[in-house]
């Protein structure tokens, strides 16, 4: 098994764990596929996409897009993770 085949795997795996509603927030998909990957498909280094993750809605609709593509999952559903994770980890004013 050579790295192409390891890395489209951990993809399957966030894929099913997506679908069947077990990622709870939008960073926990990076538990599973490695960011790096998502942020060379998204012509981006790692330390800007590291910083996004933190706050998902710096993401643009377009990078939440071909994540949804890399994943092979539906965008409106991945937009939706990342609008909740945003309102779930917002601090009170």
């Amino acid at each position: 098994m050579n790295a192409e085949d390891t890395i489209n795997k951990k993809f399957e795996k966030a894929k099913l764990l997506f679908d069947e509603g077990l990622i709870q927030e939008f960073k926990d998909l990076f538990d599973i596929i490695p960011y790096s990957v998502v942020a060379r498909k998204l012509n981006t280094n790692n330390v800007r996409f590291k910083a996004k993750l933190e706050d998902p809605l710096n993401l643009k609709l377009g990078e939440l897009r071909t994540i949804s593509e890399l994943l092979n999952v539906d965008a409106a559903a991945l937009f939706s993770l990342a609008i909740r994770d945003k309102s779930v980890n917002k601090e009170p004013v």
